[in-house]
């Protein structure tokens, strides 16, 4: 499949939203629980550049991926103490996934590059280009991790890049579809989203230091988000399921049943929260037990989220009613479990 053809036919937003809307097949609503009593609040909204994706944060800067409506997309920065937007850095077709190290903010293409964004001056000044769609990416700041595949289509495997000679270490094979990644120090994890006999709709534990493949562990349809924390790693599902499993054995600890139509997941080691993009709203969920402690409305079709410990941000798409937004949410009790590098 041309991706690049694809994803320009028709907005991206659009995409996901039907992609999550046709996992859908039944109204399920989270408990009624008011945010009044959990250890979150609204802290303000602020308007982006159009499509706003992805988002990273890593306690001193935030960064949104824009996807946008022709040729000018982007990454805002986002002062994480003011709330200020810095800058706005052009980073080319098709701004998919975003991750940070701490030293640079990464952003893939479907154009098939990586582009590091330094941190301190809001430049581009690293570039990989893998050669196929970049999707997803995930750091640890010596090597860079990439996906390549999208929901239904995509080779299998994902690509290990060295950061400082921008050489290209190797492919790892894992589940059809491999699409969204995160890392934890030890551990590089990647949901497979596509169908297959051998290890379709599965999270990939694959050990950093190596690139061998762990093991492959079950989690459900569609998982289409994936964070962790050290201890622990947790996957959403369009099918409304939230999963953690112990980064140290691959057990499964939990599933909770959340909405269906999950689409972002971010944890700041004491909490869990997952983007409702059907409803507009943001789950809060104990990391020990997966109990829901609330929701708290945000913006229409919420996507992207990140939690730096102390704030939560939510990119906002738009795609049911007016986004084009990032909500940040401030959080008590929340610890930043790890950070790679340093600001």
């Amino acid at each position: 499949m041309d991706l690049a053809r694809v994803f320009l036919r028709r907005p991206l937003r659009r995409t996901i939203t039907r992609l999550v809307a046709g996992a859908v097949l039944g109204v399920a609503l989270l408990p009624a629980i008011s945010s009044a009593s959990s250890n979150v609040r609204v802290i303000r909204t602020l308007h982006v550049a159009q499509g706003p994706l992805a988002v990273t944060a890593d306690g001193h800067h935030v960064w949104v991926a824009t996807i946008g409506s022709g040729f000018g997309y982007g990454v805002t920065e986002i002062d994480a103490r003011s709330g200020r937007i810095v800058r706005a850095t052009s980073v080319g077709l098709g701004p998919l996934g975003i991750d940070s190290d701490g030293r640079y903010a990464w952003v893939t293409s479907i154009g098939g590059y990586v582009s590091g964004i330094d941190v301190h001056s809001g430049h581009i000044t690293r570039s990989f280009y893998t050669g196929v769609p970049a999707v997803q990416v995930a750091s640890d700041g010596t090597h860079l991790w990439v996906t390549h595949g999208v929901p239904g289509s995509g080779p299998r495997g994902i690509t290990e890049l060295d950061i400082a000679t921008g050489q290209f270490v190797r492919n790892v094979r894992t589940g059809p579809s491999a699409y969204v990644i995160t890392a934890d120090k030890r551990h590089v994890w990647v949901a497979n989203v596509g169908a297959g006999p051998v290890a379709g709709h599965s999270v990939t534990e694959i050990d950093e230091r190596t690139g061998k493949v762990v093991r492959t562990i079950g989690v459900g349809l569609f998982p289409i988000a994936i964070t962790s924390d050290g201890r622990r790693v947790y996957v959403a599902t369009a099918q409304g399921l939230v999963t953690a499993i112990n980064a140290t054995n691959g057990h499964r600890l939990y599933t909770t049943e959340v909405a269906p139509g999950l689409s972002g997941i971010a944890s700041d080691g004491a909490h869990v929260w997952v983007t409702d993009g059907a409803f507009g709203r943001v789950a809060e969920l104990s990391a020990g037990n997966g109990r829901i402690v609330a929701t708290v409305a945000v913006g229409a079709g919420p996507t992207g989220i990140a939690a730096d410990g102390a704030h939560v941000w939510v990119a906002n798409t738009g795609a049911t009613g007016p986004g084009d937004t990032v909500t940040e949410l401030g959080v008590r009790g929340g610890r930043l479990a790890y950070r790679y590098g340093g600001t």
